[in-house]
């Protein structure tokens, strides 16, 4: 019964995803950041939302400021749409983040 109420601590203890403002590392995939490629953004959202991208798109704001526009399909059957910090891969939405932690 003990080991099993250590295992489920620890379960819930990797489960939850702590978000620092300085990250070196993506809190759910371990990725250095800056992140440098679309894959990497890709997969630590699949990572944080435990779902699969459907579709990436680049936002140009002008100049050197874009995001990427994620299509995500959580469990449950639904579909998110993310708009994503290239070099972190977490939302930019602070409501969107807080929802994570």
């Amino acid at each position: 019964m003990i080991k099993m109420m250590t295992g489920l601590l620890l379960l819930l203890g990797l489960a939850a995803v702590p978000f620092a403002d300085d990250l070196s590392q993506h809190p759910c995939t371990g990725a250095k950041i800056p992140l440098t490629t679309e894959k990497a953004v890709v997969l630590a959202i699949e990572c944080l939302y435990q779902g699969r991208v459907a579709k990436v798109e680049l936002i140009q704001l002008g100049g050197n400021n874009w995001f990427y526009q994620l299509r995500v399909l959580i469990p449950g059957g639904r579909i998110k749409t993310l708009d994503v910090n290239p070099e972190t891969g977490l939302p930019l939405d602070p409501d969107e983040l807080e929802a994570l932690q």
